[in-house]
């Protein structure tokens, strides 16, 4: 049985697991998926654990995507942008790291960016997801603007405190790269001033499957994009990573409606 996993801390909100199982058992793929508590200073001890136990690949959520970047012995061209990997495929030689955030991200807005003659990004975070979001809308040509409590010195970006977007801004594209509005979490905080009806509204939160800021948006009338959405699609370019083809997203929809 092929052997695949899920980590990060915490790690009990993930909707990974029931994705992938439903898809594997669908396709009549004899795989499990299952989560896995890891902490950041216990990662290459699991990762070498999981190998020995069978596992081919791993998914990683907060906060490892960028701890595991000195583990890996091989990585794709939107991990290195990235500088982080949320996907990896075990090998003869050792692990592979992929990004299919990136992926993800790309997909779900190469549509909705296609006509826009401005396309000014403010990406709200600094960690794994948000340096996934960086690379994806500087691919799609997107002049960005990452936001975070700390300074950060990212290539082709600009950098603005958080308090700083508070400021009204013409964005085209607005990015929740950080836990606010996940359950357990405070709200993230949305000012209905830095969208216009056109800015598209980007949250990464997936648990609540409605969050409040893709709630907010949709009442002022925003193009959305939800973590729903992209956790589909990241899950459906793993598969090509581990696969070699893209997963069926009829099962992996259909395991979310499940009650």
């Amino acid at each position: 049985m092929g052997l695949y996993a899920v980590f990060g801390s915490p790690i009990g909100h993930s909707l990974s697991p029931r994705i992938h199982n439903s898809a594997f058992a669908e396709e009549g793929m004899e795989c499990a998926y299952i989560p896995v508590e890891v902490a950041p200073d216990r990662l290459l001890t699991a990762l070498d654990a999981f190998a020995r136990l069978g596992g081919r690949g791993v998914n990683l959520t907060r906060p490892l995507k960028e701890t595991v970047f000195a583990y890996l012995d091989e990585v794709s061209p939107w991990a290195e942008a990235a500088g982080a990997a949320n996907t990896l495929a075990y090998h003869l030689d050792g692990w592979y790291g992929d990004n299919t955030d990136v992926r993800a991200l790309i997909d779900a807005l190469n549509g909705p960016l296609a006509d826009r003659p401005t396309r000014r990004a403010l990406v709200v975070g600094a960690g794994g997801v948000a340096r996934g979001s960086v690379v994806a809308l500087r691919e799609l040509g997107c002049e960005i603007t990452v936001a975070s409590r700390h300074k950060i010195d990212w290539p082709n970006c600009t950098w603005t405190a958080m308090t700083a977007v508070t400021r009204p801004a013409a964005w085209a594209v607005v990015v929740n790269a950080t836990p606010l509005g996940q359950h357990g979490e405070a709200n993230w905080p949305y000012l209905p001033h830095l969208v216009a009806g056109e800015t598209i509204v980007v949250d990464w939160v997936y648990h609540p499957l409605r969050t409040t800021l893709i709630a907010q948006a949709m009442e002022l009338g925003c193009p959305t994009v939800d973590g729903i959405g992209l956790l589909i699609g990241q899950a459906r370019w793993a598969w090509q990573t581990w696969f070699g083809r893209m997963g069926p997203e009829g099962p992996m929809v259909r395991a979310l409606c499940a009650p």
